[in-house]
């Protein structure tokens, strides 16, 4: 039931934004957003999905949910460290590819992008651990590190499909 709320609210969200701001805009451009916002949600349902109702101080022992070590995983030699940061870097490449997509941008703008994006997924996990003995969420610097540079791989893919585009139509014309 949380689930169904949770889209309910992201899919209410979607249709204001429809209304308010997309409805002038050429189709293209819609389809464009509409593939980045369905990513923003596939990333929300993985990282911080369903929504809570935030009731602070229900768990004195949040801390331990919170790394501030970057790589402390592969120091302790943690057996999924490996793969959680793989993951980490492939979630976020479509972000750094369709933020650009959308709307064309520097790399820094990707990055700080990418940056508070990942940093306000982590500091939402962080808020769930604090009011949650059961979560199950963590709050990891690493993840911020690994999901920016996903962003930055995503954006250089951007790059390179849209510089080969150019050459492919300059070969057919």
């Amino acid at each position: 039931m949380e689930y169904i709320l949770s889209f309910g609210v992201l899919i209410l969200i979607y249709i204001l934004i429809y209304y308010k701001s997309l409805k002038p805009k050429s189709r293209e451009y819609k389809i464009k957003f509409s593939l980045f916002y369905i990513y923003i949600c596939m990333v929300l349902f993985a990282t911080i999905m369903p929504f809570r109702i935030i009731m602070p101080g229900q768990n004195e022992l949040f801390y331990r949910r919170l790394n501030l070590v970057p790589f402390r995983d592969i120091y302790n030699s943690y057996r999924g460290a490996i793969k959680d940061m793989i993951l980490n870097v492939l979630m976020f490449i479509p972000f750094g590819f369709l933020i650009s997509l959308l709307k064309e941008k520097t790399l820094l703008k990707t990055i700080l992008m990418s940056f508070s994006f990942s940093l306000f997924i982590e500091v939402t996990q962080l808020l769930y651990a604090w009011t949650s003995i059961t979560s199950i969420r963590t709050c990891d610097i690493t993840d911020i590190i690994t999901n920016t540079t996903g962003g930055i791989i995503g954006f250089l893919l951007y790059k390179l499909v849209k510089f080969l585009t150019k050459k492919v139509k300059v070969i057919i014309f």
